[in-house]
């Protein structure tokens, strides 16, 4: 697909900005130290100050849309819409548990992603297939036999086989479901917290 596509990751602690064009990567950014609101418009900044494309050139805009952090999540879409309805651009919603299960090379497996404390959003998956809705729980309350992916802190994630959320996970489901997943009218675009935020955000 020939498409120049921004995309955009703020599920989690991690704050992920990445250019493509064509499929091909030009450019990243990343940090782990939940600065979304700080590290943002400046990645964007820096990524078109290093690549020979004009801002104006892209096609459209990925985003992760969750579950995931409540804060994170807001960060992002209210970015992404502002940039989006200045330069006229459709938003390709993505879901983070979607992007994360392009990896997989399993049949029964669960994904997981941290919310906060020991919560986390779960989604079964039967023969490589969403199974049932997602969830929120414990990790504690889970008996999967051991065959989690997903992505949370250390202290947490004892049971999870790690997949590191990031924009060009975004990227890559984005190309894959160009039309499936646009939205030319921004304005519809919710984040999918899956649970409502009863809680003080932590990472």
């Amino acid at each position: 697909m020939n498409k120049i596509i921004l995309s955009i990751e703020t599920s989690t602690n991690i704050c992920s900005v990445s250019l493509f064009k064509n499929q091909e990567l030009l450019c990243l950014k990343e940090d782990s130290d939940r600065k979304h609101s700080a590290l943002l418009g400046l990645f964007v900044d820096q990524i078109f100050k290093e690549v020979k494309v004009d801002i104006s050139e892209i096609d459209a805009i990925a985003l992760s849309m969750g579950p995931g952090s409540y804060t994170g999540l807001r960060i992002g879409l209210s970015f992404a819409k502002g940039m989006a309805f200045s330069l006229n651009k459709p938003i390709i919603t993505v879901d983070t548990i979607d992007s994360l299960s392009y990896e997989i090379d399993a049949f029964d497996y669960m994904i997981a992603i941290h919310a906060y404390s020991n919560y986390f959003f779960f989604q079964k998956y039967k023969n490589n297939f969403r199974f049932e809705e997602p969830f929120f729980d414990k990790m504690e309350n889970i008996n999967y036999s051991n065959n989690i992916y997903g992505y949370g802190p250390n202290k947490s994630n004892f049971l999870i086989k790690k997949l590191i959320p990031s924009s060009i996970k975004i990227a890559n489901y984005a190309y894959k479901n160009y039309n499936k997943c646009k939205y030319d009218d921004i304005k519809l675009i919710k984040p999918n917290y899956i649970k409502s935020i009863e809680f003080d955000n932590k990472f």
